[in-house]
């Protein structure tokens, strides 16, 4: 619920070949829910660092924990933190009775935008740390020029997980598809769709642990894909550091310019086939 707000979506593997999504919100004004909200891994918390974001989550891997307190995350916790009410908008977040009786306990922890607005201590930043910059370019049309062609793209993050995403042209945006039907937002019963796919290839690798926990390298950088207006081109992605940004480029090491809208962005096993015609 209120995935289809987010201004970008991230997809990453957790355990046992599933993936979880981190929304990315400039501004929360006017979402509606917004759920479930999940446990933490170290590499969502690099993903948030990199955007100078507040992380709102419930629970954590002992590994999250440890490097929350270490890397100084502003996190808000549903799990070990005074933010989890007994009723709907009673604080930060609350436990949805009818996702918990249908949806699992794990499944049921929720928020709101006006709830973020509200329950946010006062002393939390409203604004971005003083040197942030995010580096992105955007463009009216980002369709790639020199593109192929891509009204589906294919997506494959483990023999669980396929992600597909279909070009709509009235719309100009991609409509994205899981598990063989479309990706529905719980708030408005409508397709998620998006201006940008970019497609990054990276190492994912067991940690060891009796979790079955998982490692997801986001700063040595790689290959990847970029898919917009119907067309799709391979790039370049670095990240120099867990608290920097994405930096998207071209193969002629241009930077890669967006088209102006909302991006979802997978994070895929390097041996992952990326699929499109």
């Amino acid at each position: 619920m209120g995935q289809s707000q987010a201004d970008i979506i991230y997809e990453c593997l957790a355990e046992g070949g599933i993936t979880r999504m981190m929304g990315v919100y400039q501004s929360v004004e006017g979402v509606g829910m917004i759920g479930s909200v999940r446990s933490a891994r170290p590499y969502y918390l690099e993903l948030a660092l990199g955007h100078d974001a507040l992380y709102i989550h419930a629970g954590g891997s002992e590994d999250a924990y440890a490097k929350i307190r270490s890397w100084d995350v502003d996190h808000f916790d549903a799990v070990r933190g005074p933010y989890q009410g007994r009723s709907p908008d009673s604080n930060l977040m609350w436990r949805d009775a009818d996702r918990r009786k249908n949806n699992g306990l794990e499944h049921s922890v929720v928020t709101t935008g006006s709830a973020i607005e509200t329950y946010l201590p006062e002393e939390v930043r409203r604004e971005h740390k003083e040197d942030y910059r995010y580096p992105q370019q955007f463009t009216d049309d980002g369709t790639p020029a020199a593109g192929e062609k891509a009204v589906t793209v294919t997506v494959p993050f483990s023999n669980y997980k396929t992600g597909v995403f279909t070009y709509d042209e009235e719309s100009r945006t991609y409509l994205v598809e899981e598990y063989g039907q479309p990706y529905i937002d719980g708030n408005t019963g409508e397709q998620v769709g998006v201006t940008n796919v970019i497609i990054l290839q990276t190492a994912c690798s067991a940690t060891g642990d009796s979790l079955a926990h998982i490692t997801v390298d986001l700063t040595s950088g790689g290959e990847g894909w970029y898919a917009c207006g119907g067309k799709i081109i391979p790039i370049h992605w670095s990240k120099a550091d867990r608290s920097s940004s994405f930096v998207y480029t071209t193969e002629d090491g241009e930077p890669l310019v967006l088209g102006r809208g909302k991006s979802y962005v997978n994070i895929i096993p390097l041996k992952s086939e990326v699929i499109f015609a």
